[in-house]
């Protein structure tokens, strides 16, 4: 079976990915993105910055109610736009990467 290999750039954008999605296990990114799982975890030691973004930015708790003003929704969705974007790229240069590797 040959080996696969990635760019920098896809295992940048891979790695950027898992950080900005927490409700993401690694596993499931990486069965996503279809690499392999201890992969994606050299690669989140290798280029991640350790920081994940928690989960209490993008929902509230539930023990205080709180109101949330336009703007603060406005940035909840600008911040999830800019996630799905990214995630939407991530998965077009990984299906141009196996497209391509199909090409005998």
């Amino acid at each position: 079976m040959p080996i696969k290999t990635y760019t920098e750039e896809f295992r940048r954008d891979a790695v950027a990915l898992y950080e900005n999605s927490p409700e993401v296990s690694i596993n499931a990114l990486a069965t996503e993105l279809g690499v392999n799982r201890n992969t994606l975890q050299i690669w989140v030691r290798k280029y991640g910055t350790g920081a994940r973004t928690s989960s209490s930015d993008s929902s509230s708790s539930s023990d205080t109610p709180t109101v949330v003003t336009e703007a603060e929704r406005i940035r909840q969705l600008e911040r999830e736009v800019r996630r799905l974007r990214e995630e939407r790229d991530i998965l077009r240069k990984a299906a141009k990467y196996f497209a391509e590797e199909t090409n005998w």
